[in-house]
């Protein structure tokens, strides 16, 4: 008989992986940008910011996330003032074992 504990650890998930580029307005708005995702504890495997030199800055970030969970993070980002676009690029899905 499975218990609770041995359940979780045989369950098997998979997650979406995205490349997002985000673009804000100013280093503030970087700062935020970041602060939303990391208050959320996403899986990244890479982040990078780069000035524009019109005082805009441009974000990229390669993402791994629950099914779903990529588009949440873009309705997010484009609910802050300071996100002028984001774009969102799906990787595939990747397995992985809890």
């Amino acid at each position: 008989m499975p218990t609770r504990h041995s359940a979780v650890h045989d369950h098997r998930t998979s997650h979406d992986a995205a490349k997002l580029r985000v673009v804000v307005t100013d280093a503030i708005g970087l700062q935020r940008v970041l602060t939303v995702l990391t208050g959320r504890r996403h899986g990244f495997t890479r982040l990078s910011a780069e000035e524009t030199g019109d005082g805009r800055w441009t974000i990229g970030l390669d993402l791994i996330a629950a099914p779903g969970e990529v588009d949440l993070v873009a309705a997010r980002l484009h609910r802050l003032p300071c996100v002028l676009t984001v774009d969102v690029t799906l990787a595939g899905r990747l397995a992985s074992t809890a």
